[in-house]
């Protein structure tokens, strides 16, 4: 959470060329309703269901060369991380530190009247979140330290690491 998955993705995906999924979106999308309304419907067990299908449906549209943003817990799922290895996919972690995820988490919710990230909804609640997780991030085929790095040089970094080529 607050990494810059969706923003990275973009950015690495209009560098490519290449299609471009976010799958928190398209969950939204899908269910005409947001994440955390999702949560607070079906709650996580009823969420990570909906995940499960729509990124297998997201990997059996996509046609060609796709980058797909991925939510914080998605790779997480034994499942999810079962779908995206059967596609030969390179899986990318953008490591930030703790402490500047939480400070952007912060300033994306202060104009929410609560907050969009129900597993993660206080301070303490996002640290042992991300605790959990790190295990599961450092498996990613890269991990690219984000500290200090705009956009557009994590998404050339990505491209180079990756020994992915420009159309």
């Amino acid at each position: 959470m607050g990494a810059g998955k969706t923003t990275v993705g973009r950015s690495l995906a209009n560098l490519l060329r290449w299609s471009f999924f976010d799958l928190d979106c398209e969950i939204e999308v899908r269910q005409k309703l947001l994440v955390r309304e999702i949560f607070q419907l079906r709650g996580e067990s009823g969420f990570r269901e909906l995940e499960t299908d729509t990124l297998r449906s997201v990997l059996q549209q996509a046609s060609g060369p796709t980058v797909i943003a991925l939510g914080g817990g998605t790779f997480v799922q034994s499942a999810n991380l079962a779908l995206v290895r059967s596609r030969g996919a390179r899986v990318v972690f953008l490591e930030t530190e703790i402490e500047e995820l939480l400070w952007r988490c912060r300033a994306a919710d202060q104009h929410l009247p609560q907050s969009s990230r129900p597993l993660a909804a206080t301070p303490e609640a996002f640290r042992l979140l991300y605790a959990q997780r790190l295990p599961f991030y450092r498996s990613a085929d890269l991990t690219v330290d984000a500290t200090g790095k705009t956009v557009e040089d994590l998404a050339q970094e990505i491209v180079l690491s990756l020994h992915l080529s420009h159309r």
